[in-house]
C-alpha cells in the first residue's frame, strides 16, 4: 500500500528520525487507533544530529549523522518521494 512505498522515506513525511510499517495485526499500542490504522511514539535513545535534527547512532551529539555527512561532503541522498 502506499506508506510501504515511501519506505525510508515516510520519516520525512512524518517529520520523526524513524517510521517503521508493520501489518496492523503486529500492532502493539493500546490507544489512538483509527480503524485500520494504529501508531506508537517511542523517544529514541540515540543522540540528535545538530544539523537535522534526526536522532541517530551517532557516538555523541556534537558529530553530524551519516545522512547529513554524505549530503555535505559526499554526493547526497536521492528522494523519491518525500
Amino acid at each position: 500500500d502506499l506508506l510501504d512505498k515511501l519506505q525510508d522515506e515516510l520519516r520525512f513525511v512524518l517529520i520523526t528520525s524513524k517510521a517503521d510499517v508493520k501489518p496492523l495485526a503486529q500492532a502493539d499500542v493500546a490507544e489512538g487507533e483509527l480503524k485500520g490504522l494504529a501508531v506508537k511514539v517511542i523517544r529514541s535513545a540515540h543522540c540528535k544530529c545538530p544539523r537535522c535534527w534526526h536522532y541517530s547512532d551517532s557516538k555523541d551529539s556534537h558529530s553530524l549523522c551519516s545522512r547529513c555527512v554524505e549530503n555535505v561532503d559526499g554526493y547526497g541522498e536521492v528522494r523519491k518521494f518525500a
